[in-house]
């Protein structure tokens, strides 16, 4: 497990998003969770972490795929530009998640 970088934390703390489960039927207090994997490394970047309860972190209701949806689809083009070797993956698969979840 890859800690969060204070400054890091400190952003998406402050952001709203980050204060209640991606799955919005839920009521449980948010985890933060690493949803996008590098070379083996959790990502810290604000779009590749999302908030989940721990149902759906470390329970039952566990959701990879969901989670790699939402944070997928809080990137922007210059995000993934960041990260060139795997930019174009990411852009097929998110496309391919959102025709699944939209």
């Amino acid at each position: 497990m890859r800690p969060i970088p204070l400054k890091l934390r400190e952003k998406i703390a402050a952001d709203a998003f980050m204060h209640h489960c991606i799955h919005y039927t839920c009521h449980g207090k948010p985890e933060w969770e690493h949803a996008i994997i590098v070379g083996g490394k959790q990502l810290n970047e604000a779009w590749a972490i999302v908030p989940v309860c721990t149902y759906h972190h470390r329970g039952e209701g566990l959701n990879k795929q969901y989670n790699r949806y939402k944070a997928f689809n809080r990137a922007t083009d210059a995000d993934f530009n960041k990260y060139p070797k795997s930019a174009a993956a990411w852009l097929q698969e998110k496309h391919y998640l959102n025709s699944i979840y939209d």
